[in-house]
């Protein structure tokens, strides 16, 4: 299959290009950098490094492809609002419109789970009917839902359409390794409200199998959850997942309450006031990670025989294998 990859240089997308590499997939990946481009023809893709807002030639560049898999945006909650509807919202107009042009067979957008979140409370066993958000304090999870939308819109193209909502997608390379745990090292991270509550995760590989099984997907318009089988308890999940990659496993705890006051408290700070740097925290944290929150995977389930079947133990040993073979190759 003839695969075009945006975020192939990011967490997802770099673990998924390998997944397609070993299936025997040809893979064309969008970079913005030379050395970009490099690493990827390295790895047996290849790289296109024109511009993604560029109709013209970005739909020359899809002419032939049979997938456009959409992995690229930003994900940093504390961006400014309008960032996040250029890289999430018009971005994603922009390829949507160009695979379209292109009479691409399929498009393929990676969602978030959280687009379901709006007040901040427990969500169980949520479908994927569910309302979606557009709360303006989740700016990056309402960038994620408008995107959603316009890429759902574009079946009438005739172009098929599949959207995948992965929950707190982890393995190496994750937010963990670049932002929480760095992040608690310095003081800086800790619980809401003890953090011992169900919580749905999604591992790279299993997220990875998703994508493979959507891509053999027939129908168009369907939007799927993604989740492990089963919910974890979100403290004890983090505790390992921090501790497999080094971390430090914060003692420190907040309630709910505060956490959220003071995420607007910041909000208000850094958005009216010469502040340096990002807000240590915002609301939107609070609430992807604050809260009870599991997922149905029984769509999932039915329609692309989607099982789960990575455990999260497996995931685990899986990154302490990858750092313990890289710390290997460092010291040769």
């Amino acid at each position: 299959m003839k695969i075009f990859l945006t975020g192939a240089t990011g967490f997802i997308g770099s673990h998924f290009l390998k997944h397609c590499l070993a299936a025997g997939h040809s893979v064309t990946c969008s970079v913005r950098l030379a050395k970009q481009a490099d690493a990827i023809r390295a790895l047996g893709a290849s790289a296109w490094e024109g511009d993604l807002q560029n109709h013209g030639k970005l739909s020359l560049a899809l002419a032939g492809m049979d997938v456009l898999i959409h992995a690229a945006g930003c994900r940093d909650l504390t961006a400014p609002a309008n960032l996040l509807l250029q890289s999430n919202v018009r971005l994603t107009q922009a390829l949507v419109d160009a695979a379209a042009t292109a009479k691409v067979a399929q498009f393929i957008y990676i969602s978030a789970a959280s687009v379901v979140m709006s007040k901040p409370v427990a969500l169980l066993n949520v479908t994927e009917s569910a309302p979606i958000t557009s709360q303006a304090y989740l700016p990056y999870t309402r960038s994620k839902a408008i995107a959603e939308a316009s890429v759902l819109a574009a079946q009438q193209t005739g172009m098929r359409v599949v959207v995948l909502r992965p929950s707190f997608v982890w393995g190496k390379g994750d937010s963990i390794d670049t932002e929480i745990g760095p992040a608690s090292n310095r003081g800086q991270f800790g619980w809401f409200s003890q953090g011992h509550y169900p919580f749905a995760s999604c591992s790279i590989a299993n997220l990875c199998d998703a994508l493979q099984r959507a891509m053999q997907h027939t129908q168009s318009g369907c939007v799927f959850n993604i989740s492990d089988r089963e919910p974890v308890d979100f403290r004890v999940f983090m505790t390992r997942r921090l501790e497999v990659s080094g971390f430090q496993v914060p003692t420190l705890s907040v309630p709910r309450k505060l956490a959220w006051w003071l995420g607007a408290f910041t909000e208000t700070g850094w958005t009216y006031l010469p502040m340096p740097g990002k807000p240590p925290i915002v609301r939107e944290m609070v609430r992807l990670m604050g809260f009870p929150f599991t997922v149905s995977i029984e769509r999932a389930k039915r329609d692309l025989g989607y099982l789960g079947h990575h455990s999260t133990e497996a995931g685990m040993s899986n990154i302490a294998s990858l750092i313990q073979a890289g710390q290997g190759s460092a010291q040769q």
